[in-house]
């Protein structure tokens, strides 16, 4: 009897404690996400479309994203696209259109270039570059997702929980060797809006090519909203 009570006293204190260890469940992120183009101070030009359906249980966050027209430098570089070579061509990174291909034609090679042009190439990469589908896990472990632009490189991502889950932070980092002493690093913010209608993202792209930051702010809608405009009503 004297072993069984410490036995069952250590059994409920752990009982009590268990719970306080246990991850905190995440805001509901899930559903079809528009970008509000209409309100971005500088929006980049080329620019047709920028949505996410975003699939949410409680071990995984899955991210389907898609961006409609030629995402280039803002409206007011030379060339539209600020290259030699630019072209009104669409296309998700990776495709037609995409950077370092002929559709785009951003020089490869991050040596001597101008501030400026390092910035440029970072705003659109914080589009460009993004996963067309990328998977995070909610128990913090990492998994492997193909990163956008013309070499589809092989990333791996990385869910972390902020405000007991009202906030995530995503992180893209690419594999492999560096270039010119960096990888690619994709990091997002995600914060959604008191009523769930809207989603703040704040992403920082860093690359051998350039580094920038961009804000963006998602509306909730149904599958045939538009870019610019409020979405339909849910």
């Amino acid at each position: 009897m004297k072993r069984i009570l410490p036995a069952l006293a250590a059994l409920t204190l752990f009982a009590t404690l268990a719970p306080a260890k246990e991850r905190p469940k995440a805001a509901d992120f899930s559903g079809n996400w528009f970008l509000n183009v209409g309100e971005m101070k500088k929006p980049p030009a080329g620019l047709q479309r920028y949505s996410m359906v975003v699939s949410q249980d409680e071990k995984q966050l899955k991210v389907k994203t898609t961006i409609e027209g030629n995402v280039q430098g803002t409206p007011q570089m030379p060339n539209a696209g600020g290259y030699p070579g630019g072209s009104s061509r669409g296309g998700y990174p990776g495709r037609r259109g995409g950077m370092g291909t002929p559709g785009m034609g951003i020089p490869r090679g991050g040596a001597g270039r101008s501030h400026a042009d390092g910035s440029l190439y970072g705003s659109v990469a914080a589009y460009k570059l993004y996963p067309e589908n990328a998977v995070y896990n909610f128990d913090g472990s990492k998994s492997s997702v193909q990163l956008g632009g013309p070499e589809e490189t092989s990333a791996t991502s990385k869910l972390e929980q902020e405000k007991k889950g009202k906030v995530l932070k995503l992180s893209l980092v690419a594999n492999g060797e560096s270039v010119q002493g960096a990888k690619i690093k994709i990091n997002d913010e995600w914060q959604l809006s008191s009523d769930g209608s809207s989603l703040k993202i704040a992403r920082s792209v860093k690359s051998p090519e350039g580094s920038s930051s961009v804000h963006l702010v998602f509306l909730k809608g149904e599958a045939n909203s538009s870019a610019g405009a409020s979405p339909a009503p849910r």
